[in-house]
């Protein structure tokens, strides 16, 4: 397959997952779109087959990291301070990384 292709395949594969995993906030979705399109678009002269399969391999991996990494935790209007945190089968809630989550909202350790 062609680089033209696989970059056309990656660019709507990212697009793809940001509706998806930013549903329901559009300028999120917006805003990651944007950003999408302007990394592209500064690399669409490159012609250095290595430094292109280097740029494939990036957003391959953001993609990757947006589809398992990345949560939506809209804030419960009911309940003060809580939010609910939607994960999906996708999500990596296994694997050997950590899932965090830091909220301004938890006190500060005093050991920090």
């Amino acid at each position: 397959m062609s680089s033209s292709n696989r970059a056309r395949i990656a660019y709507r594969r990212l697009l793809k997952i940001q509706r998806k995993r930013f549903a329901g906030d559009p300028p999120v979705i917006t805003a990651a779109q944007a950003q999408t399109r302007k990394e592209f678009e500064n690399n669409k002269a490159v012609t250095d087959e290595k430094k292109i399969q280097k740029l494939l391999k990036h957003a391959e991996n953001v993609e990757l990291v947006i589809r398992k990494y990345v949560v939506q935790a809209p804030r419960d209007l009911e309940k003060q301070n809580t939010y609910n945190v939607k994960f999906t089968s996708e999500h990596a809630l296994r694997d050997r990384h950590p899932i965090l989550i830091k909220s301004s909202l938890q006190k500060k350790d005093k050991s920090e």
